[in-house]
């Protein structure tokens, strides 16, 4: 069974390298969307002023059983705002 949600939030966000923080913004507004569909699902989220020109990230998600997130990609460390509406979904965490 899909399931899809789509939100906006009000977050404060930092681009990190190996060279260490190389931009941040307090109190950026962003739309996010998370999609699952079985064991597979993905995620977007992106600055609502520019459309996502000055804020990006999107990864995949998998799933064990359609309840268990057990990988991701595309971001470094999974956005909290990302995990907190997973868990709000019913979506397990305890084994990343």
């Amino acid at each position: 069974m899909k399931k899809t949600v789509n939100f906006e939030s009000v977050q404060s966000l930092r681009l990190a390298s190996s060279y260490g923080v190389v931009k941040q913004e307090e109190l950026v507004e962003i739309e996010v969307n998370i999609s699952i569909d079985g064991n597979r699902g993905s995620f977007e989220l992106y600055d609502i002023e520019t459309g996502g020109e000055s804020w990006y990230a999107e990864g995949g998600l998998w799933l064990k059983k359609g309840t268990e997130l057990v990988d991701y990609d595309g971001v470094h460390e999974l956005p909290k705002v990302v995990s907190d509406k997973l868990i709000e979904m019913g979506i397990n965490l305890d084994n990343l």
